[in-house]
């Protein structure tokens, strides 16, 4: 079990400029000069950006929390941002806009959600760029989708999977959830209340939790979008809500809620009893200041991501400070507004990284 390491957790501000982004149209015209530039790209130009990015990853390969003597929990292992990061051949004309335009047709934009499915494919739901993007590292490929039937996209914000890799996503804006099986065809969709924001699936149950932030409660359904039941309503006591966001369930079928405004995690049962909570508004060690993501290790250890300290915070199920990891920064290990959180069967920590536009993936080293 991790053993708890005290660091002061302060509020820092700061004018970081953001990386470029978006989809970039450029004319016909350049049609012409652009074939000119091939061998550029498949020249220097690429194998001087794969041997910086190399340097980058090598450096951060000794990332490791707590620092020596201590014994390493969490360990840094890479960074996702665009497809080559995982190997994924980028299209003809995608490279050559990229080249002469800057443009990132499919880079990550602003990450919110992420979610693992079981091959270990990599989902992230896009808030900016209004879609899903999908890395599958083993087999060095990327897909997306933006849209979901007839209907674009307009604020995804958390995705999950269930035992057979289906796809769900809310849209907060939209009001629904969007369902798509594991090639990103879309199956259908249905109405979650008015902001759905975490979303989370009980594997044993079968079950579909859906945190509604303005209604203040968690909403269940079964996987086809039949509603349930709902947990909470609006208030301070046990099992009430004060703007609820991301959830996550473990693998004993407890819910984890970020229970946004009252600043605490509350734990449920499987059957959608209270059975604890932790947290409180501050700026110190184990306070919360703008938590968003939630996740939960082997060894029942609480990960939550903090967007105000921009950092990860680990507590045991009592909810005492264990350990944190992260500030902010943009370098490897660093971060700018953490959002999502997941955690695979593995062990492996995914963090969806805002406004560094990335996610990076870390490990838990158990007492190893």
């Amino acid at each position: 079990m991790l053993k708890a390491h005290h660091k002061e957790i302060g509020v820092t501000e700061s004018r970081i400029s953001g990386k470029g982004s978006g989809r970039y149209k450029y004319p016909v015209q350049t049609a012409l000069l652009l074939f000119i530039l091939i061998p550029v790209l498949s020249g220097c130009t690429t194998s001087t950006i794969n041997d910086s990015r190399l340097a980058s990853e090598k450096d951060a390969v000794s990332l490791i929390w707590p620092n020596p003597p201590e014994p390493a929990r969490v360990a840094y292992l890479k960074t996702i941002e665009r497809p080559r990061d995982i190997g994924a051949q980028t299209g003809f004309f995608a490279k050559l806009a990229e080249y002469i335009m800057g443009a990132r047709v499919d880079d990550i934009v602003k990450p919110y959600g992420v979610a693992v499915d079981s091959g270990g494919r990599i989902i992230v739901a896009d808030t900016a760029f209004r879609r899903i993007h999908i890395f599958d590292a083993a087999k060095k490929k990327y897909i997306s989708f933006d849209e979901a039937g007839d209907s674009a996209f307009s604020s995804p914000i958390a995705v999950a999977t269930d035992g057979a890799d289906n796809i769900y996503a809310t849209d907060s804006t939209l009001g629904k959830v969007f369902v798509f099986n594991k090639k990103g065809g879309f199956l259908f969709d249905f109405s979650a209340g008015r902001r759905p924001t975490g979303i989370a699936v009980g594997r044993e149950d079968k079950v579909l939790y859906v945190s509604d932030t303005i209604e203040h409660n968690i909403k269940v359904y079964d996987l086809k979008g039949k509603l349930l039941r709902t947990i909470g309503k609006y208030g301070t006591g046990p099992g009430e809500f004060n703007y609820p966001v991301d959830l996550y369930a473990d693998r004993n079928g407890e819910l984890y809620v970020i229970d946004a405004m009252n600043y605490r995690v509350q734990i449920f049962d499987r059957s959608g009893k209270f059975v604890t909570k932790f947290g409180k508004q501050g700026d110190g060690t184990g306070d919360f200041g703008r938590p968003k993501g939630i996740a939960v290790d082997r060894d029942g250890h609480i990960y939550v991501a903090d967007a105000l300290f921009d950092a990860v915070q680990i507590f045991d199920r009592e909810g005492r400070y264990l350990l944190s990891f992260g500030s902010l920064g943009v370098e490897a290990g660093m971060f700018w507004m953490p959002c999502g959180v997941y955690i695979d069967e593995g062990d492996n920590i995914y963090v969806a990284d805002s406004y560094n536009r990335r996610v990076q993936v870390f490990e838990y080293l158990g007492n190893g």
